[in-house]
């Protein structure tokens, strides 16, 4: 099993220095991935109902808090590491313009070699559709179209066209080429029924988000069914889930404790061991600690936690 962790990008640790200190950590103790959320613009008063209602960081979603452009974020970070993965949990498609959002992650694959993957979600926020111009209602055939076009012009190795719904042109390349033949690997997040049709559809993986080991089980077999049904190998789907994580010593903690893994070094790498046999491959850990304490956490877990996987 694989281990990522979500970067402190979102309130006081979004800084330059604080940032760069945990991926460079992270890059150095050998994890798998560093993963950034994103919010574009959030409302003096939110009426909006978070998707996930377990969610550890729901103050985040509130007036006030800085959350740092994953965009800006994924180009800085690639910079300053070598070798570990970099991707959104989770980009909403229906904010951006996907031939420029196309064009952005494709350089940003070109100058990491290859390190960009992308964490593509739907939406959520009414006040949020409201502020960018864009229907809600429309935010999932949105999405399926800008995954489409994103990936036809990634593919493409000359002028292609596209006719959307959405989005019209004909005979055009795209400027910023990927590192990787096909461009970055896409994978949708989401627990609903629909997000798991298209994860299954459309997602070379699944992000799980604030899901536990025995809910996996069913969610995988939808994804397999609706893999199946399009044409897919449904085994070539890779399975993620994210959850908070505490560790067993005093460290400042920003999130509610009930839905966090906790316990001693044993104790989660049998929670870890719990997701992998539900076919979970990789799992992204909420660290909302300072960043000092997200390093120490990252060492333990590098020493004492990683050895005892199965």
């Amino acid at each position: 099993m694989d281990i990522g962790i979500s970067l402190p990008t979102v309130g006081p640790a979004g800084r330059r220095k604080y940032v760069l200190q945990v991926a460079e950590a992270a890059d150095r103790l050998g994890f798998h991935s560093l993963w950034i959320s994103s919010h574009v613009a959030l409302p003096r008063e939110r009426h909006s109902t978070c998707l996930y209602p377990r969610a550890t960081t729901s103050d985040a979603y509130n007036w006030g808090v800085a959350w740092l452009d994953p965009i800006a974020v994924m180009g800085l970070v690639a910079g300053a590491t070598e070798r570990i993965r970099i991707g959104t949990h989770v980009l909403a498609l229906p904010y951006r313009n996907p031939v420029i959002l196309a064009g952005e992650l494709a350089a940003l694959d070109q100058l990491s070699e290859g390190r960009i993957e992308l964490g593509a979600g739907i939406g959520w926020m009414d006040e949020e559709f409201d502020t960018v111009g864009v229907p809600r209602r429309q935010r999932g055939a949105r999405t399926d179209e800008a995954i489409a076009l994103m990936r036809a012009l990634w593919e493409a190795s000359e002028p292609v066209s596209f006719h959307g719904r959405f989005n019209h042109f004909d005979d055009m390349w795209l400027t910023s080429r990927s590192y990787r033949p096909g461009g970055p690997r896409i994978h949708v997040g989401g627990n609903s029924d629909p997000a798991l049709r298209r994860v299954g559809r459309l997602g070379d993986g699944w992000l799980g988000h604030e899901v536990y080991p025995e809910e996996i089980g069913p969610a995988h077999e939808q994804i397999h069914r609706h893999a199946t049904e399009a044409g897919r190998d449904p085994g070539s789907i890779m399975l993620s889930a994210r959850r908070g994580l505490i560790p067993p010593f005093p460290v400042m903690n920003f999130m509610s404790d009930r839905n966090n893994l906790h316990g001693s070094s044993a104790d989660i790498a049998e929670s870890f061991d719990a997701y992998r046999r539900e076919g979970i491959s990789l799992m992204v850990l909420d660290l909302n600690m300072r960043p000092q304490e997200i390093v120490d956490t990252l060492e333990w877990l590098s020493k004492d936690v990683l050895p005892l996987l199965s």
